[in-house]
């Protein structure tokens, strides 16, 4: 996980990483992801505005339009 430091400071930055990491431990539960790939996920300024279960359902979304 990408997170650039114009998002904020650090606590900012990892709260954010640390929603990603849950969300992938969930994504691996109910998606099949292949893992033979590297998987870069950037985030945006936007997604401190954003809700756990709007950034769920969108990357659930982009997984499974990848696979």
């Amino acid at each position: 996980f990408v997170t650039k430091k114009k998002i904020g400071n650090a606590v900012k930055r990892n709260k954010i990483k640390r929603r990603l990491r849950n969300i992938m431990i969930d994504a691996t539960k109910k998606i099949s992801i292949k893992f033979n790939y590297s998987y870069l996920v950037i985030a945006k300024p936007t997604i401190l505005n954003n809700e756990y279960k709007e950034i769920k359902e969108t990357l659930f979304q982009e997984f499974k339009k990848i696979n």
